[in-house]
């Protein structure tokens, strides 16, 4: 026979007799055992809880480091897509045949015509919003504020038209080339190589350049879209200031869990 049915039955009795003190005293015993459970089964869901969102918080931590990491790397492709775009429409403006230097040209054009998503990681953040976490008001305004940023600077960033222009014009043997021999993609991070080797010959080149000079829309096309990009790494940077302080309150909150 269980404790509580043993209790159950001294119980019984004790009204049978009606041994009203008795009675009292199992009573009290088996509201405050049912008492203490209660609160044994709350701090052990408590205690449940907080680890859950202990590990969720670290997990968003690095979540949001690796987000940094890509960002500095994103920022700097796409001043090196701004200054291929300078480049491109100085040569241009100048409206002079590109001669023997008709390959670098071409990569020029070609790497002013990169894009890529400037968007953040948010699935740990997006996990933890939907199991009620984070608990700290401070770090939802933290980690908020810096989506926030993020959100307004990927809703202008489309792809150009720039892009989709150009490359029809240049040939697919350079194009070949170009993603094999002057773009790199290493752990998500994309970065462009203005050094890159001649990948056609000079006549093709010229010929490319040529193509790409006598298109009346490409110059408009091209100053859009870097001009777009003028102001981008410097936004990113400050995307990334946010991204730090939110690192920062998170530090916090799991030194006190420590």
């Amino acid at each position: 026979m269980g404790h509580n049915e043993m209790i159950l039955q001294r119980l019984a009795t004790s009204i049978c007799k009606q041994d009203w003190f008795t009675v009292l005293i199992e009573t009290l015993i088996v509201v405050f055992g049912v008492f203490i459970g209660l609160q044994l089964g709350n701090w052990n869901e408590a205690r449940a809880e907080r680890a859950q969102e202990t590990e969720l918080l670290a997990a968003l931590h690095q979540e949001i480091e690796t987000s940094i990491r890509l960002t500095e790397h994103k920022a700097d492709a796409i001043r090196q897509v701004v200054e291929a775009g300078k480049r491109s429409l100085d040569f241009l403006e100048a409206g002079e045949p590109c001669g023997e230097a008709c390959w670098p040209i071409l990569v020029d054009f070609f790497h002013a015509s990169q894009w890529q998503s400037i968007g953040v990681d948010r699935s740990t953040y997006d996990e933890m919003r939907r199991q009620g976490f984070p608990q700290s008001r401070e770090i939802v305004d933290a980690v908020e504020g810096y989506l926030a940023q993020n959100a307004t600077l990927t809703s202008t960033n489309t792809q150009p038209a720039y892009r989709s222009r150009v490359r029809q014009l240049i040939p697919f043997d350079a194009q070949d080339f170009y993603w094999n021999n002057c773009y790199f993609l290493d752990d998500g991070a994309e970065t462009y190589d203005l050094d890159c080797p001649p990948g056609i010959s000079d006549e093709a080149a010229a010929r490319a350049v040529g193509n790409i000079a006598d298109t009346p829309d490409i110059a408009l096309l091209l100053t859009e879209w870097a001009g777009l990009n003028t102001a981008t790494p410097s936004d990113l940077e400050e995307q990334n200031k946010a991204a730090q302080r939110a690192l920062a309150v998170i530090d916090a909150e799991l030194d006190r869990r420590r």
